[in-house]
């Protein structure tokens, strides 16, 4: 059985994005929910489901239980996940599937984050798993060191030069300049992108995530209630994971995702093709992870990724509109978060000059743990 259109985002709440001075993670989430909740038109009192991702720089065990407490909710169905970029789409999958049967009727899906102005986000044994213990003994920790890896394996496989990873980051600047909320706003140059000192080889600095403070909250009910609130719905008509846990032992694991996977089943449950998508919002945590993930998704053959965006063929105008927003490139770095409101408003024509003209169907992008999982939302204008 299939929630295909069952199920839509009544409403999404952003805060401000970038340094924060005098925030908690803890702020900024309550500030998301109520945003969301007044987006959707419903108050705390309506919300029986509560679904959590944990900030990074404060893993705790029990995230949902005290955000829940501190909101004053008493949720029927509560979750708390961690698959770090792919945790917003798996947790909207979650609350959909929970709706479906009946287990909660409105819920809320939230992060937030003090990344820039809070503790350090600190990829150690504890937080990264054990598998990854020896790996930070030889000092190999930190997402851009830990996904270099993947990008220099890639570029040596597909002859993907430094110009295409550039073209990615531009063209979300470009994006960004044309939104108001994002960090980053002035446009980026090649030449300026290649004068960047490398971060970690292959990465210059615009090739990676920016680091941000922020909260993100998202409000998942049945498609017949959210057609009776205050913004039109954006179905969910798709979703899917898929997990590669082998690590180094599949000898794909730097440059094929598990993206391939999840989209496939996205797709096929929403009832689309790649070319049927009007904007697409990738996880781009680094641009080398647009170009695999935009080949993964059959966007374009294997190695064909870093042509297609050089050519700009990812602006605002061209064959795919992605990361409207400007993304975690330029707009913030909320886990993806981010995206998925982006996603929204595309669909509800809310983006004024960066909008996609008649966007009926976006899909967004989650990636996380180093390679390890990826989601893919499928959200439409219309209910199939």
């Amino acid at each position: 059985m299939s929630i295909s259109g069952k199920t839509a985002i009544a409403g999404v709440g952003t805060t401000q994005f970038g340094k924060l001075p005098g925030s908690t993670a803890w702020g900024l989430q309550a500030e998301a929910v109520r945003l969301a909740l007044e987006d959707a038109g419903l108050t705390k009192d309506d919300v029986d489901g509560l679904f959590t991702e944990p900030q990074f720089n404060e893993p705790l065990l029990l995230h949902g239980h005290v955000i829940g407490r501190m909101l004053g909710m008493k949720p029927n169905f509560l979750s708390t996940q961690s698959l770090g970029g792919a945790t917003a789409i798996a947790l909207i999958q979650h609350a959909a599937m929970a709706i479906e049967e009946r287990l909660c009727e409105v819920a809320v899906c939230l992060f937030g984050e003090t990344a820039k102005t809070g503790l350090p986000m600190l990829f150690g044994a504890p937080q990264m798993g054990r598998g990854q213990s020896d790996d930070i003994a030889f000092g190999v920790a930190g997402g851009a060191v830990m996904e270099a890896r993947s990008a220099m394996r890639y570029m040596h496989e597909y002859n993907v030069t430094h110009e295409m990873l550039g073209s990615v980051a531009i063209t979300f600047r470009d994006h960004a300049s044309k939104n108001p909320a994002a960090q980053y706003q002035k446009p980026l140059t090649m030449e300026e992108y290649l004068g960047t000192p490398f971060v970690s080889e292959p990465f210059r600095r615009y090739d990676c995530a920016i680091t941000s403070d922020g909260g993100v909250a998202v409000v998942v009910t049945s498609a017949e209630r959210a057609r009776d609130l205050r913004k039109p719905p954006a179905y969910i008509t798709g979703i899917g994971q898929a997990h590669n846990l082998d690590g180094l032992r599949d000898p794909n694991h730097y440059t094929h995702f598990a993206g391939a996977r999840s989209s496939e089943r996205a797709f096929r449950m929403a009832g689309v093709r790649p070319e049927d998508v009007d904007a697409m919002q990738f996880y781009d945590c680094f641009t080398s992870t647009v170009l695999i993930t935009l080949e993964d998704y059959g966007y374009c053959k294997k190695g064909e990724g870093g042509p297609f965006a050089l050519e700009g063929n990812l602006g605002l105008g061209k064959a795919l509109p992605s990361n409207t927003s400007g993304g975690s490139l330029s707009e913030a770095d909320l886990a993806g978060w981010n995206q998925i409101a982006e996603g929204v408003r595309q669909v509800r024509n809310e983006c004024d000059e960066r909008q996609v003209p008649n966007a009926q169907t976006v899909v967004v992008a989650g990636h996380g743990g180093f390679q390890a999982s990826h989601a893919t939302l499928v959200i439409s204008k219309d209910q199939p």
